[in-house]
């Protein structure tokens, strides 16, 4: 059994930061891509909206037991779903200001740099003075 532990840990350790390792990676790739895009202004139209809140729970006091309790935080990410002119559909990142401020349905002019949000310029509807 010992000899187990001896040969599982190192394994286990190794696996875990090669998949560190990539994610880090990867988001390094993600980004030099989006800076090397054109800045792109298409028209658009927002067609669904989704929230993905987690939520990871701390032991109080920095006892990993519990003993005193959890306390538990969240997190939320927020993603637009914009339809563009040709029908083609892509969904971004935005903050949860720009996701308050976005309704289904709005159109206007989508800012966009790879996969990254810039901005939405909403057109202005018929309904002025409301």
């Amino acid at each position: 059994m010992f000899n187990l532990l001896e040969t599982l840990f190192p394994v286990l350790f190794l696996l875990a930061l090669i998949v560190i390792i990539f994610t880090f990676a990867r988001g390094i790739g993600e980004w030099n891509r989006n800076n090397h895009s054109p800045r792109l202004t298409v028209t658009a139209r927002v067609v669904a909206k989704r929230q993905d809140t987690t939520h990871h729970s701390h032991p109080n006091a920095g006892d990993a037991s519990g003993a005193h309790g959890y306390h538990t935080t969240y997190d939320t990410s927020y993603y637009v779903t914009f339809q563009v002119e040709s029908g083609d559909r892509m969904e971004m990142s935005v903050s949860g200001s720009e996701y308050g401020m976005l309704a289904e349905g709005d159109e206007g002019k989508l800012t966009f740099q790879g996969t990254r949000y810039l901005q939405f310029d909403r057109e202005a509807s018929g309904i002025e003075g409301m």
